[in-house]
Order: structure tokens, then C-alpha cells, then sequence
């Protein structure tokens, strides 16, 4: 009789464990999520940029995107906890978006591939999540 409580508790001990795995893996869907909107939030940003009636220089846009994606980063450190991580990779979607903007956005060929490789990088993202 002890033997089968023991065993039991084993067995439920590796179902824990299962069960913090499956949440741990849907956490990491939700950050992934989270950098994938904030890509395209730098994207979005970086295009109203574009509807100012003051003509920007590609630096003054660039520059829009990085102080967003750095408020971004301090609201995060500010909220904390899971909401705060959340908006962390949030940040860091905008972020890189607007490095990739910043070394490649020079030229309008190369800004047009910038935002055609990040909408393709998301959507083929999502197809595999949907897979």
C-alpha cells in the first residue's frame, strides 16, 4: 500500500512537471507573438512617420521609432511581472524593426526589402504556429 501512494506521487510529481512545461511552451508562443506585433508596430510607426506634414529626415523617423521602443522598455521595467515581460518583447519587436530601418532604410530599395522580409518573416510565423 505504500509502494502504490509512493508511486503515485511520482506520478503525479512528472504530470506537474508536464503541466509547467505546457504552460512554459504557451508563455513562449505569447512572447513570440509579442515581438511579431512589435515588428510590425515598427513598421506601422515607421509608416505614419511618413503622414507628418513636416517633411522628417530618415534620422528624425528612425529616431521616432527607437524612443518609442525605449518607453516601450521603461513601462515594462515600470508594470513588472508577466504584463511587464509582455510589453518588454513588445519593445524589442519595435526596437529591431527600427535597427533594420536604421542600417538598411537609406535607400528606398532597400527600406521597401526591409519591410517585405519582416512581414514575411511574421506571416510565415503565424502559418507555422497554425500548422
Amino acid at each position: 500500500m505504500g509502494n502504490c501512494t509512493i508511486s503515485s506521487l511520482k506520478y503525479s510529481h512528472i504530470m506537474n512537471n508536464n503541466q509547467k512545461i505546457q504552460e512554459a511552451v504557451k508563455y513562449v508562443h505569447l512572447f513570440t507573438y509579442m515581438y511579431l506585433a512589435g515588428l510590425l508596430l515598427g513598421l506601422v510607426i515607421d509608416a505614419i512617420t511618413y503622414l507628418f506634414p513636416i517633411k522628417l529626415s530618415h534620422g528624425n523617423r528612425i529616431s521616432t521609432n527607437f524612443i518609442i521602443s525605449i518607453l516601450l522598455f521603461i513601462v515594462c521595467l515600470l508594470v513588472g511581472g508577466f504584463t511587464g515581460i509582455a510589453i518588454g518583447f513588445l519593445s524589442v519587436g519595435i526596437y529591431t524593426t527600427a535597427l533594420l530601418l536604421a542600417l538598411f532604410g537609406l535607400k528606398v530599395s532597400w527600406k521597401k526589402s526591409v519591410y517585405i522580409v519582416i512581414i514575411l518573416i511574421v506571416a510565415v510565423v503565424y502559418l507555422i504556429y497554425l500548422i
